[in-house]
This record gives C-alpha cells, sequence and structure tokens, in this order.
C-alpha cells in the first residue's frame, strides 16, 4: 500500500506539473494575444491597413489562437482524467481560459472584419476616383478635340473671308474697267462718226493742191516760154 500511495503522488506530482505547463502557456498565448489584437485594431482605423502590415499580423493571430485552442483542449483532456474531487478547481481555470479565448476569437474577427471593410472601401474608392479621372481625362480629350476643330473652322473661315475679299476687289476692278472700255467705245465711235466729213475735207484739200500744181506748173511753163523767146535772136 505504501508503495502504491508513493506512485500515486508521483503521478500526482507529474500532472500538475504537467497542468502548470499548460496554464504557462495558455497565459503567454493570451498575452502576446491581447497585445497583438491592440497594434491590430489600430491599424484597422488606418487606410489601406493591409499595406501598413495588418495581413501579417491577422496570420499571427490566427496562429495564436489556434495554438491556444489547442492548448485549452490539451487542458481539457488533462481535467478530464482527474477524479471527481481534483476536477473542480482545474474546471474553473479551464472555464477562464475558455472565456478568454472565445473574447479573443471574437475581437480578432471583429477587428478582421472591419479591415476587410475598410480594404474594400478604399478599393471602391480608388476605382471609383480612376472612373472620374478616366472620364475627366476623356472629357479633356474631348474638349480639346472641340477646340482643335473650332480653330481649323475658323481658320477655313478666315480663308473664305479673304478669298472674298479678293473677289469683291477682283469685281471692283472689272467694273471699273467695263465703265473704261465702254467710255473709249463711245468716244471710237463719236470718232467713227466724223470721219466722213475729214476724208471730205482730206479730198477737198487734196484736190486744191492739185489745182495749185497745175497752175504753178502753166505759170512756171509759160515763164520759160517767154524767156526762151526773149533770149532767141
Amino acid at each position: 500500500r505504501e508503495r502504491e500511495r508513493q506512485r500515486g503522488a508521483t503521478m500526482s506530482g507529474g500532472g500538475m506539473h504537467q497542468w502548470d505547463e499548460l496554464r504557462r502557456r495558455a497565459r503567454q498565448m493570451e498575452s502576446d494575444i491581447d497585445t497583438k489584437l491592440i497594434s491590430f485594431n489600430k491599424l484597422s482605423a488606418q487606410t489601406s491597413a493591409e499595406d501598413n502590415g495588418a495581413s501579417a499580423l491577422c496570420t499571427e493571430l490566427e496562429s495564436l489562437l489556434m495554438q491556444l485552442s489547442e492548448t485549452n483542449e490539451h487542458m481539457v483532456r488533462y481535467s478530464q482524467g482527474l477524479g471527481p474531487g481534483e476536477s473542480a478547481r482545474p474546471a474553473q481555470v479551464l472555464q477562464r481560459h475558455r472565456e478568454l479565448l472565445h473574447e479573443y476569437d471574437r475581437e480578432f474577427r471583429k477587428i478582421r472584419s472591419n479591415i476587410t471593410e475598410q480594404r474594400e472601401r478604399d478599393e471602391l474608392l480608388g476605382s471609383v476616383r480612376a472612373d472620374i479621372g478616366e472620364y475627366k481625362t476623356a472629357a479633356s480629350a474631348r474638349m480639346e478635340s472641340l477646340v482643335r476643330e473650332r480653330g481649323a473652322a475658323q481658320g477655313s473661315l478666315r480663308t473664305a473671308d479673304k478669298i472674298l475679299a479678293g473677289a469683291a476687289a477682283t469685281y471692283d476692278s472689272l467694273r471699273s474697267q467695263r465703265s473704261m472700255y465702254s467710255n473709249i467705245g463711245t468716244k471710237l465711235a463719236m470718232f467713227r462718226s466724223k470721219l466722213p466729213s475729214i476724208d471730205s475735207l482730206l479730198g477737198k484739200i487734196q484736190r486744191r493742191r492739185k489745182v495749185e500744181s497745175l497752175i504753178l506748173a502753166g505759170v512756171v511753163s509759160v515763164c520759160a516760154i517767154v524767156i526762151l523767146y526773149f533770149s532767141v535772136p
């Protein structure tokens, strides 16, 4: 019997050591989880939290929560192996660790959900900003195209104005030349109407010159005859 009591005490001592080790590990992981949850919550209030390390911290918290859950399961199996009089205190401690795990897991899921929503809002806003930017770019391009077309139209109008102005000047010049030619034609017609009287006058002058030439020739002939007559002995 004494040997059985010593063996039971040895087993009880080894079990308590295992229990204490499980509790130590659970408390250490709970402390780490609590610290990381605070940092995780701070990151959730920032824009683009995932880019600031939230993704890596989320992975660490998931791993710690899983390890804490496994440690709690080990504590459950340990408490189930105790006798009726020995399991009361471990059961209370285990219940507290379970409550902490539940609170940590709920807080972790809440913060992760907030970060996910924030990231989705950022992505949506980014998409909206990109759409607005594309719209502004397209509107600017259309405006530039309209300005170019307006400039081209104004240039065409200026060219047309110059052509019309040149045509008007040419028309005025042609009208002036037409008036001048009309005056010249009138004067020529008047000159032609006076040609018969001029021709008649010239004919008379020519006939008179012929008569005078004949008279002069007769006078010279008579004088020559007279001179010859008196000059011959």
